[in-house]
Formats: structure tokens, C-alpha cells, sequence
């Protein structure tokens, strides 16, 4: 069930793609600069963030925010305007900065990735995402899987009812979907029996759908879960959260979502019922994703070969900017929560994760997607 606007961007973008990114090797991207490492100033220029949204989305708003206070930490004080390029699933917008964006740093690309795309080789992924300059990552939140009450027979009251019952109805997006992907996982790996009802367009789509009671359990991010599902849901009794995602630390290590910290987290909850820590295949998968997709949701990519000076400028500049109390009061006002910044050397290395995914976990992902489309 691939997405049809991605599918005719990769027919059409794909042969181009090929040929234009022969010289685009990743251990390239800013060594190979004219300008060497020196200083640079972004005084008088005009920086330009492509974000792959639509103005509406959520992921723009964040984007706006850290583009506002990238103008006030970066060197020389540039104007920063966000350019919004929706359309085949982000594709268009990240051709436009691989492909097109001058290496002097006033074009980058913002806002989320595929990461499965690029594992996958779903259509129009000519490219790898290391081929791109890495300038920082930001992590959105992790990830709550809640079921209403009234999933089980009697009532649902603890994660060990669920494994019994055969009446769950797991809302989602497209079965290829990342978090979709993670979080149903999360339910095999409970041994939870669940039916994945695909289709729906957004998360805020599917919160309707288990209010009506349409899809009986569903996935949020953390900070959705807790301004959007618990004070219509779990406030009123209607549901119950049955695992958190665990979050990946700077050391890789899986760590609570401090986000949810009254939320157990998948590991925590899989020892509670079977006594071990989870491990084989499933597990295998799980933290697979979670390093390749739920760790650095949202990306500041520079083109290949950007100027060397312009991009550690800019890192320095975005690291300065989410580290500013003006930016964490602001974005505890307008978003609830405090996106995280991941730096851009632990950034590439996520971005090259692709490359060392075992054969039995990309089988085994590619075999839950299949499940998931069955429905």
C-alpha cells in the first residue's frame, strides 16, 4: 500500500536521481569544501528551510520555531524563511535540497525522513539520506500505545489483559508507516492478538476513531498522549496507556521516555508478564526502528558537498538556538514540549544506520508490513 504520490515521483525523479548523485559520495559531503574550515558569518544572507509539509502541519510549526531562533544564535544574525514543499511524502522537498540547493548553506532541508523508505528501496529513493551534509537532528517525542477500557471483555485494567483477548482494533496509517511499524510490534511482541485497521490520514484522525470507538487501541507521541488522549481519555476512564517506547540515549542505550514517566516502558512491561527481557526477532526489529526512525524524528540536512565553514556555522548556530531558554520557554508555550537536539556526528551515524540492519531484521520488518496490509 504505497503511497501513489511517491510512486509517481519515483518514476519520474528516479533515472535523474541516479545520474546527478554518482559524485555525491557521503564521506564527501563537507570535506571537499573550497573554503576549508575557517569562520564563517551568514551577515546579510537570506537562509532558506525546506521543509517537505504542508504550512499546516505540525511538523511545520516546529520547523517555524527553530527557524525563528536559528536568526537569533546564528553567526552573523541571517534572515531565516521557511519554504514549504509538500508532495510525494517529503521526496520533493529533499530532491530539491540534494539536488538543487548552492553548497554555501543558504539552502536546507527540515522536517521528517524515511528512513524506511530508504531501507525499504521504496520508489523514488534513488538517494541515501548520508549523502546529504548532516547539520543536527531533533527529537519530537517518543511514542504511548493506549487501548480504551472497553477493549477487553469485563474491562481493561493492566497490559496482561490484553494478551488474552481477540477484540483489539489497532488504528493506523499506511502499514509502512515507521511509527506504526514500532508500535505494532510492540503489541506481537506482548503477545497481544490485534486486527491493524489501516487508512487513516493522522493521528488526530485516528484519536476520533477510538473515541467513537471505531479502532479500539492506537499510538501517539508522548506529548500528543498527554495533551490530547489523557484528558478526554484516560481522565474520563475511557482508556489506559499499555506501553511507552523506550527512548534511545547519546550512548544508544534504551532509557524510560522521561516525557511519560508513569507510563512503563515496552521492556519493562514484557518482563512484568513473562518474568525475562524480551529478546529474538521481534525485539531485534524493535530496536532496530527505534534507532533508525523514533530516536531523531525531525532532520537539518545541507546538500552534498556544502561549504565546510557554512555548515559547522550552522550546527554550532542550531545547537545554540534549542539550548536558548527563549527557545525552550517558547516551545513550552506553543508546543507543550521541548523538542531534543541531537548533534550532528550522532546524527550521521543514525542517518548510516541503514547500511548495518540485519537480513533476518529486514525480512522480518518487510513480513510485519505484509501483515499489517492484510487487514
Amino acid at each position: 500500500m504505497l503511497n501513489a504520490a511517491i510512486r509517481n515521483t519515483g518514476r519520474l525523479l528516479a533515472l535523474m536521481v541516479s545520474v546527478l548523485l554518482v559524485s555525491c559520495d557521503a564521506g564527501e559531503n563537507s570535506r571537499d569544501s573550497a573554503s576549508g574550515d575557517g569562520p564563517h558569518s551568514f551577515a546579510g544572507e537570506t537562509i532558506t528551510v525546506v521543509i517537505g509539509l504542508d504550512a499546516s502541519a505540525g511538523g511545520t510549526t516546529v520547523g517555524r520555531l527553530l527557524a525563528k531562533h536559528l536568526e537569533e544564535n546564528l553567526a552573523g544574525n541571517p534572515t531565516v524563511i521557511v519554504n514549504n514543499m509538500p508532495g510525494a511524502s517529503g521526496l520533493n522537498a529533499h530532491l530539491h535540497v540534494l539536488l538543487r540547493a548552492p553548497d554555501d548553506g543558504t539552502t536546507v532541508y527540515y522536517g521528517p525522513r524515511s528512513s524506511l523508505g530508504e531501507l525499504l528501496e521504496l520508489p523514488g529513493f534513488s538517494f541515501k539520506y548520508s549523502q546529504f551534509t548532516p547539520l543536527g537532528g531533533v527529537q519530537i517525542g517518543g511514542l504511548v500505545v493506549y487501548a480504551r477500557t472497553d477493549a477487553v471483555p469485563g474491562g481493561f485494567s493492566k497490559p496482561q489483559d490484553l494478551v488474552a483477548t481477540e477484540a483489539l482494533r489497532f488504528g493506523g496509517m499506511p502499514p509502512e508507516h515507521g511509527r506504526m511499524i514500532v508500535s505494532s510490534m510492540g503489541l506481537d511482541l506482548l503477545g497481544a492478538n490485534y486486527k491493524y485497521i489501516s487508512g487513516y490520514p493522522s493521528s488526530g484522525n485516528i484519536r476520533a476513531a477510538i473515541i467513537s470507538g471505531e479502532v479500539n487501541a492506537a499510538t501517539d507521541a508522548a506529548h500528543a498522549y498527554l495533551s490530547q488522549v489523557v484528558p478526554v481519555l484516560v481522565d474520563e476512564g475511557h482508556a489506559l496507556p499499555i506501553f511507552s517506547m523506550p527512548m534511545q540515549n547519546d550512548d544508544g542505550e534504551l532509557i524510560q521516555n522521561a516525557m511519560v514517566p508513569d507510563v512503563p516502558s515496552l521492556p519493562k512491561v514484557y518482563e512484568s508478564i513473562y518474568g525475562e527481557a524480551p529478546s529474538g526477532v521481534v525485539w531485534d526489529s524493535i530496536e532496530t526502528l527505534l534507532e533508525l526512525d523514533q530516536t531523531m524524528q525531525h532532520v537539518f540536512l545541507g546538500p552534498p558537498r556544502m561549504d565546510s565553514a557554512a555548515a559547522e556555522t550552522f550546527r554550532v548556530g542550531l545547537e545554540k538556538a534549542m539550548a536558548s531558554a527563549a527557545f525552550h520557554e517558547e516551545a513550552q508555550h506553543i508546543l507543550s514540549y521541548v523538542p531534543g537536539f541531537i548533534g550532528h556526528e550522532r546524527q550521521a551515524k543514525i542517518l548510516g544506520a541503514t547500511a548495518d540492519v540485519a537480513p533476518e531484521v529486514l525480512e522480518h520488518i518487510k513480513a510485519h508490513i505484509e501483515k499489517n496490509s492484510r487487514y
